[in-house]
């Protein structure tokens, strides 16, 4: 119920008010390279160039979303057909992050409060009416986060059951993420790792599972790489807008956000082509890396002023859905009320969250010298994890709200521990995350509840 609740809020907020995008930005690049895929002339530019400049992922979706519209004849109507799908993307995420809490803790009042907290969301839902691939981002993640935890429960527990459907899920899970939004997901694998060895489940366990999420994001990387290689004749394993992204956020003048500036021009544009696309990404990564050399001084302010504008607000849908300025269809109230509620919404549970990590830590701590060793625990730990190295996009790159939106699914899990906590206020605070043996027979006592629930 709680996916069909979350699919239904956001196809709601879709049919009232998703808007056709204006301007020259990245949802208008967005649709105009899905057309080219759909209309059978492969990944191209704005001037039908062969182009690697953004990951393959969401262009694809939005390609095949269009596809079935002119099917039923529909086309006109692309822009509220992906608006419901995407809403569909929301259901599935909301229902998979039950899952995901399940596995957390024996029971299923986790996985109920995280799958709400996900499905309440305003930023998240005015996101499902935009042509911007957080939606299909978020949908896969916690599926991934879902299957993951499933499974490392079910080999530390030894149970089979289920385990090669489970495996299939995670591997596809990895390689949609990293079509997706590769950047987030090379970030997830050292994070996971981190968690596992932390838990001490030792470094065995990290290394199989380690492996495997690398095995995920090369059934992505490896094709695609091949493909850049025959239409492109150049090596390029993902995408080619890293040397924007560099340079955006360490040049002569960078505020931390994203920003147009003279010291990122080139002479050619990623849109004349392959070869000028490719040399152009390498000499601002060439040109970025000189200048964090010999501006060393400057990069904790810049880190901070990153961090600061990508994490404290929550409200760049509302900027997203008004075309970024160029269709300013809202009143000065209207915008700041909107503004308001997904911000507010944001700041409580980012404390949650906070609190979330506080009692993670704890547990971990409390136990650290224990022989007893818990998938649960490294599941929480590796939220945590997930977390920390997250934020560290930005600051490798620039800072932007939208940057934050890939961990908000373990914000959410995160918050929903700390209420999960608090409403048992006679529990220990050690207890916080499962760590007793006893808790994997809990949970397969509750299974079929489970599942009930997830089906959803």
């Amino acid at each position: 119920m709680v996916g069909a609740f979350a699919a239904a809020v956001r196809a709601i907020w879709v049919i009232l008010a998703s808007r056709a995008p204006v301007g020259l930005s990245d949802p208008y690049v967005y649709l105009q390279a899905a057309a080219s895929l759909a209309g059978g002339r492969g990944y191209t530019s704005l001037l039908g160039r062969p182009t690697a400049y953004y990951p393959p992922g969401y262009p694809l979706f939005l390609a095949g979303v269009q596809k079935a519209a002119e099917l039923v004849g529909q086309q006109s109507r692309l822009i509220v057909i992906l608006g419901l799908a995407q809403a569909v993307l929301g259901g599935v995420g909301a229902a998979a992050l039950v899952i995901a809490g399940c596995r957390l803790r024996p029971g299923i009042r986790l996985g109920i409060l995280a799958g709400m907290i996900f499905a309440l969301w305003p930023n998240l839902i005015i996101h499902s009416g935009l042509v911007l691939s957080e939606s299909l981002f978020l949908c896969c993640f916690c599926v991934f986060l879902a299957a993951l935890f499933t499974w490392t429960l079910s080999l530390q527990s030894q149970q089979p059951r289920h385990q090669g459907a489970v495996l299939a899920v995670l591997l596809l899970a990895t390689a949609a993420c990293t079509l997706v939004r590769p950047q987030s997901m090379a970030v997830i694998l050292p994070a996971a790792a981190v968690a596992w060895l932390m838990s001490g489940l030792g470094w065995r366990f990290a290394l199989r599972c380690s492996g495997l999420l690398l095995v995920g994001m090369l059934i992505a990387i490896l094709p695609w790489t091949l493909r850049n290689a025959v239409v492109m004749n150049e090596f390029v394993p993902m995408s080619t807008n890293t040397g924007d992204n560099f340079c955006i956020g360490f040049h002569q003048g960078a505020t931390g956000g994203f920003s147009i500036s003279p010291e990122c021009a080139t002479e050619g544009n990623y849109t004349d082509g392959p070869k000028v696309e490719v040399e152009r990404d390498a000499e601002l990564r060439t040109r970025t890396m000189s200048w964090i050399v010999a501006h060393p001084g400057e990069i904790p302010e810049l880190s901070y002023k990153k961090l600061r504008i990508t994490l404290s607000h929550d409200a760049d849908a509302v900027f997203a859905w008004e075309s970024y300025g160029a269709d300013a269809h809202l009143s000065s109230g209207q915008r700041s009320l909107l503004n308001w509620i997904c911000n507010v919404y944001y700041w409580i549970v980012g404390m949650l969250g906070l609190a979330g990590v506080v009692l993670v830590l704890r547990a971990w701590w409390a136990d650290r010298n224990s022989h007893e060793r818990s998938a649960q625990a490294s599941s929480a730990l590796l939220l945590v994890t997930s977390c920390v190295f997250g934020v560290l996009l930005p600051v490798l790159f620039f800072g932007h709200e939208r940057f934050k939106i890939p961990i908000l699914p373990c914000v959410a899990l995160l918050a929903a521990l700390a209420i999960h906590s608090l409403l048992r206020p006679g529990s220990r605070s050690s207890e916080a995350v499962s760590t007793d043996s006893t808790s994997f027979a809990d949970t397969d006592t509750e299974a079929g509840a489970e599942q009930e629930v997830t089906s959803d």
